[in-house]
């Protein structure tokens, strides 16, 4: 999680303890579908990227971390409309979420997240 960890400290945040609950922060990255993190409920932080169809929001992909301290455990995955998971004592992402944090750091969102304004509060 260290690459998602970076962007938030990139954008502000040092802790999921300090963001607010359904206040999302949005990095954009050219060409590349937006990435959203939010905190969506104490110790529960969503980061996807999501796309509209038919007026539906998906995702793609959507995952779910229980967050206590440093210690971030996957309890949701969802790839709309293929693909959904859940499990509140944690998933094996582990080889899902390696690619994804590199794709993530090669994209530029980490770089897009040190360069974006701070979010108000």
């Amino acid at each position: 999680m260290d690459t998602l960890k970076e962007i938030l400290s990139n954008l502000g945040v040092e802790s999921v303890e300090e963001m607010a609950i359904n206040d999302p922060y949005t990095v954009e990255v050219p060409a590349h579908q937006d990435l959203t993190i939010e905190k969506v409920m104490p110790g529960k932080v969503s980061i996807g990227h999501y796309y509209r169809q038919r007026g539906d929001l998906m995702s793609d992909p959507e995952v779910w971390f229980d967050v206590e301290g440093d210690e971030w455990t996957p309890i949701s995955f969802s790839n709309d409309p293929y693909a959904h998971e859940e499990d509140p004592d944690g998933l094996d992402l582990s080889e899902f979420l390696q690619v994804w944090e590199k794709n993530l750091r090669s994209q530029g969102f980490v770089e897009a997240a040190a360069e974006a304004e701070p979010e108000a509060t």
